[in-house]
């Protein structure tokens, strides 16, 4: 048996999964498309995780990742400065608006919303606001999978599991626009929702409200 017959024949019972319905192997990919092992191509809609917006293969990225492999493959930043990590975080700060200048890298969008949480708590303590602890979500809605991101996310399926192991956090309702059964205005509406927040905060107590997290653009959970 090859390789690649033990790997499609008895990976399965050993990865875990998010459904039990088998899902097509990918063989290979370029641009926006995939192919998997029948030869059946797909268009990459979302990007993968949206995370491969320049597209698969893309030849820049490849060789930019193979000249850093080949110089460094890592550098601990508790230990060490990384030329490339400074770079980038200079190339960022000078795009972001002014005071938007101190840059911390995380792997992925649910450390980076994670990381943002614990800082805005972090805040709070070293100003002497050690009751501000409360962070406003919106049902429904998504940030992440840690528990962290999952106290703050409006989605009963992915969160209910884990609600006793963290603390979920007060919810109020996201925009639905197209759905709302009225006749308002965009900006009639726009109020009416922050009214709703506002209600929120005074209900939780101002004091105990430390931040308000939002997608300024809904993805799938608020399509």
């Amino acid at each position: 048996m090859s390789t690649a017959q033990s790997i499609e024949t008895v990976s399965r019972p050993n990865l875990f999964h998010f459904t039990r319905r088998p899902r097509p192997m990918v063989d290979r990919a370029d641009g926006i498309y995939l192919w998997d092992k029948s030869g059946r191509r797909y268009i990459d809609g979302s990007s993968g995780a949206v995370n491969v917006n320049v597209g698969h293969g893309n030849r820049n990225v490849i060789d930019a990742m193979k000249r850093q492999l080949d110089r460094v493959s890592f550098a601990y930043i508790f230990q060490f400065e990384n030329e490339q990590a400074v770079a980038l975080a200079r190339d960022l700060a000078e795009r972001l608006p002014n005071g938007l200048d101190r840059i911390y890298l995380v792997s992925g969008g649910s450390e980076a919303v994670e990381a943002c949480l614990k800082l805005a708590r972090q805040w709070a303590v070293a100003t002497g606001q050690d009751k501000r602890w409360k962070i406003i979500g919106r049902m429904p809605s998504y940030h992440g999978i840690t528990l962290g991101t999952l106290a703050v996310t409006g989605d009963d399926v992915l969160t209910r599991t884990f609600d006793p192991v963290g603390r979920a956090m007060p919810l109020v309702p996201a925009p639905f626009v197209h759905r709302d059964q009225d006749n308002l205005s965009l900006e009639e509406r726009g109020v009416r929702y922050a009214d709703m927040l506002e209600e929120k905060i005074l209900e939780q107590g101002p004091e105990s409200v430390l931040a308000f997290i939002m997608e300024p653009i809904g993805g799938a959970a608020t399509a």
